[in-house]
């Protein structure tokens, strides 16, 4: 059996890994899930919970590495971008001591991903397209077309995205946000690209068209396009990540991609890679065990989320928060 540890199972991305573990149908797989409040949903998907402090606090990797020995846990799968960087320090430690695989890129790579600036430094230096981008203070205003789109350097889910009209729209969106971008607007269809490295085993890329809700994908539709795989793969591979990684992009009007955003994690749509045939985490899991993968991805599918329920008795609740962990299955899982 391999034992495997997901935290922030009340988020987008901890679900999705949840999600795509239970789609592996050729090994036994025992999942632990964590977070830090009972009322995350995700915390009913696994085998078995507990209530850890946030990922920030001092003591959330005590907590973690605990549960770690008293599952015997062989793999751990970060399902929030706050623990990243402390994931990517203690993962030797946690090989080391432990036996537990840390899926996670470097800390070169996270550092890279998570300041939208410093991706673009690295896609100028490797000779890669990319947005064209600037400071505030770098900006010919009399001479800027428009629109464009301002941005913080550190961000997520598109929260504290403007796209600006005029100069007027820039200054507010300018003056409304710490260490702001200026970057070009490229019009058309957004895409998110999902790639794997995993014990030098390049995976397939897996490239989405997708319309979004509140800064998440909700609609996706699979496009096999050598001209984005290529690009995706020399970045990821240059790059050196670690795991599975996730990359935004539009193309230009010439048909040239320009990245403009990368996630060193699993991303919030790895349910959806896994659902038309090519599973980032059982491709993790699979080289690390150095087990054969192949992907086989149905590009005549489309993708589309919805809502579901949950539902729990109360009891069950009240012992998550007084730390009685165990199994604690959802009474009702509902589908449409």
């Amino acid at each position: 059996m391999i034992r495997v540890l997901v935290t922030g199972a009340g988020g987008g991305v901890g679900q999705g890994i949840i999600k795509s573990l239970k789609l592996i149908k050729d090994l036994e797989i025992y999942i632990v899930t964590v977070d830090m409040s009972e009322l995350a949903s995700g915390l009913y998907g696994g085998d078995y919970s507990y209530l850890v402090p946030a990922a920030s606090h001092s003591l959330y990797f005590a907590k973690i590495r605990q549960i770690c020995v008293v599952h015997a846990i062989d793999f751990y799968f970060p399902g929030t971008d706050v623990e990243l960087i402390n994931c990517a320090n203690h993962a030797d430690e946690f090989k080391t001591d432990l036996g537990v695989s840390i899926i996670i890129s470097p800390i070169s790579v996270i550092e890279i991903s998570n300041d939208k600036l410093k991706t673009v430094e690295f896609l100028q230096e490797h000779h890669l397209s990319y947005p064209i981008t600037l400071l505030p203070h770098e900006v010919e205003w009399s001479q800027i077309k428009f629109p464009l789109i301002i941005k913080p350097r550190v961000g997520c889910r598109s929260i504290g995205v403007h796209l600006v009209h005029n100069l007027n729209q820039a200054k507010m969106a300018i003056d409304s946000l710490q260490a702001p971008i200026v970057q070009e607007h490229i019009e058309g269809y957004e895409y998110t690209c999902t790639i794997a490295i995993c014990q030098g085993v390049v995976s397939d890329v897996l490239c989405l068209r997708r319309e979004l809700r509140s800064g998440d994908t909700f609609r996706a539709f699979p496009e096999h396009s050598l001209i984005i795989e290529d690009y995706v793969r020399e970045i990821a591979v240059k790059l050196g990540i670690s795991g599975s990684c996730n990359f935004q992009l539009r193309l230009s009007e010439a048909g040239i991609p320009k990245l403009f955003e990368i996630n060193s994690r699993f991303s919030g749509t790895t349910p959806f890679c896994a659902h038309l045939g090519f599973n980032p985490v059982e491709f993790c899991i699979k080289a690390q065990l150095g087990l054969p993968y192949q992907s086989h991805i149905d590009y005549d599918k489309v993708i589309l989320r919805h809502w579901t329920e949950i539902v729990l008795k109360k009891q069950t609740l009240d012992n998550i928060k007084q730390n009685l962990h165990g199994k604690v299955s959802a009474l009702k899982v509902s589908n449409m």
